[in-house]
């Protein structure tokens, strides 16, 4: 890295090299074990530590009230670093010794910086395995590393540090000696640079940090026994450090950073404080697990400071740092590999932009797979429900929550009958989970009606998985069923440039809704009460994620006025 800079310097002339120096840096500051409730500016909480730091920080950016992450922190350190969710990159959980991490194939950020000329440095805690021993990160494409390997650390003031593939013992409290690297660090780099300046505080160990960086109260206590002003003390301390790294860095520095904090994930149990429980807290896919801080300021932001709701995800990162440096994410990956970041820059240069993702997913997982193993959990959410799956040892368990009605998810919805909005929100769930995990998925939809004796009933009978018949049936003709068919449709929204669903009942089909747009028509044959429907899906696995909707016509003399009925419709999602 060093050697490129200094031969790029060399090449260029001074008016060039002159205008590159203006190029904006970027710091992503990662707290650990820091939810909404840990930051003062949220609000949430009996009574959050001070941040007055992290607060002006926010006071002059932009607040984000929906920041989702994973559960546990190295798979939200994955996520960020790469771009791609767990269930791709194989880190579903909290790393321990001697594991392997990230797989040598996955292309982290500094790896598509640095051949924009961006110095990358990586300060802090690690965690995504030590394969390469103390080089790893620097192995894995960091310019320079400066930090810890493992998770935790077990003792603030006196930690193995490794530098650049060095081990020795620092005997500086661990968050203060990260902000005299990062200061360092920036000292001896002209820039432009991208700073992941990742603490550990406040992980456990929890302990009394130097008493002039917090304003706590731990006269006679003991952290063992009552944790929580110490876990307070330890964040503070952290703002504290933090207000003099930007106090340390060059005016003209700081003015040209993109400075974004993020928590790695929820607060934990033995540190939580009501309205957040313990049992809803880091390491489960509640709210109190996965939605965290995330603070953005410096020259990106336009419009003024405020606060964006707007849905974002960890996985964001890897695309929005390398567009605030001109880099082109997807771009810079293979083609074949999947992305799941979507840059946030657009939420950031002015205000009242519209949503950059309609869901955010998370996960865990303890073994190869996602949802491989009892005890798995995955969450999608959209701006009001979220969808909560646990994997147990007889199938899956799910729960679904209106977040803006219920916040602190106290009423599952999925055990009482579903209001008509709570159904369409179920349905546009898992949806997107089919598509983003594969699913296969075939979830009904809207309202179907009756008339002569018969109300038919569309259910699928198989999963539509690729190289398999996809059955449905059409449940509850008799005789006076003259004619079955089955309408297959590509889209739910519209049809001939009218909304969707359509109410049939100006045809003479009263109760009657078309709710797809119909592209394909198959003729069902009746067979007693039943008409089968089988579709044929290739053995292709391009198909994966892809949907269509069904729907099924009944004629049926008398009945109505058309003498016709429609049942309710499947959304189908083909899976593998």
């Amino acid at each position: 890295m060093r050697f490129r800079r200094t031969a790029l310097a060399l090449a260029l002339t001074l008016p060039l090299a002159a205008a590159a120096a203006q190029t904006p840096n970027t710091l992503l500051v990662i707290a650990d074990d820091v939810g909404v409730d840990g930051v003062g500016c949220y609000g949430l909480g009996t009574a959050p530590p001070p941040t007055p730091n992290l607060d002006a920080l926010a006071a002059r950016g932009v607040r984000f009230l929906n920041a989702q992450v994973c559960p546990l922190c190295s798979p939200t350190r994955a996520s960020a670093l790469t771009g791609r969710h767990a269930f791709r990159t194989g880190v579903g959980t909290a790393l321990g010794g001697n594991q392997p991490g990230l797989a040598a194939s996955e292309v982290l950020l500094p790896e598509i910086l640095a051949p924009a000329g961006i110095a990358t440095a990586l300060i802090g805690k690690w965690h995504l395995g030590d394969d390469l021993g103390a080089l790893t990160p620097t192995a894995e494409g960091f310019g320079e590393f400066t930090g810890g390997l493992q998770g935790a650390i077990t003792d603030y003031f006196l930690w193995p540090k490794v530098e650049n593939g060095q081990t020795t013992m620092s005997t500086t409290y661990s968050t203060t000696d990260l902000v005299d690297e990062a200061l360092g660090f920036v000292a001896r780099t002209p820039g432009p640079w991208c700073l992941v300046l990742s603490f550990h505080a406040g992980h456990t160990p929890i302990h009394a940090p130097p008493a002039n960086l917090h304003t706590q109260n731990l006269t006679g206590l003991d952290p063992q026994t009552t944790p929580i002003p110490f876990y307070k003390a330890m964040v503070q301390a952290m703002d504290s450090e933090l207000g003099r790294l930007f106090a340390g860095l060059p005016a003209a520095t700081l003015a040209n950073t993109n400075v974004l904090f993020l928590g790695d994930n929820g607060t934990a149990s033995l540190v939580v404080e009501p309205p957040f429980v313990p049992a809803r807290s880091k390491g489960t896919i509640y709210q109190g697990g996965v939605r965290v801080p995330l603070i953005a300021a410096g020259p990106a932001v336009g419009g003024g400071p405020r606060v964006e709701s707007g849905l974002v995800h960890a996985v964001d990162l890897f695309a929005t740092l390398a567009a605030l440096h001109g880099v082109d994410a997807r771009g810079s990956v293979p083609a074949a590999v999947p992305l799941d970041a979507v840059s946030f820059v657009p939420l950031l240069q002015a205000a009242g932009r519209p949503p950059v993702r309609e869901f955010a997913y998370s996960e865990v997982f303890a073994g190869a797979t996602a949802m491989g193993t009892a005890g798995d959990d995955e969450l999608i959410r959209d701006a009001q429900y979220a969808l909560l799956r646990t994997r147990t040892g007889s199938g899956v368990r799910e729960e679904l929550y209106d977040l803006l009605a219920d916040p602190w998810q106290t009423t599952d919805l999925l055990l009482q009958p579903l209001s008509a909005a709570a159904e369409d929100g179920y349905r546009r769930l898992w949806r997107a989970l089919a598509t983003l995990r594969g699913y296969p998925s075939a979830i009904a939809f809207g309202a179907g009606c009756s008339g002569a004796g018969l109300s038919p009933v569309l259910r699928a009978v198989t999963p539509p998985a690729i190289g398999t018949t996809f059955t449905m049936r059409v449940h509850g003709l008799s005789a006076a069923a003259s004619a079955t068919f089955g309408v297959v449709g590509f889209a739910a929204d519209q049809w001939l440039g009218a909304p969707l669903p359509q109410d049939l009942g100006a045809l003479g089909m009263p109760n009657c809704t078309l709710l797809l747009a119909p592209a394909i028509t198959r003729f069902l044959v009746r067979i007693n009460t039943v008409a089968p429907w089988n579709e044929a899906l290739p053995n292709d696995p391009g198909l994966v994620g892809t949907g269509f909707f069904a729907q099924s016509f009944v004629l049926a003399p008398g009945a109505n006025p058309a003498g016709a009925l429609a049942t309710r419709a499947l959304d189908v999602v083909v899976g593998s």
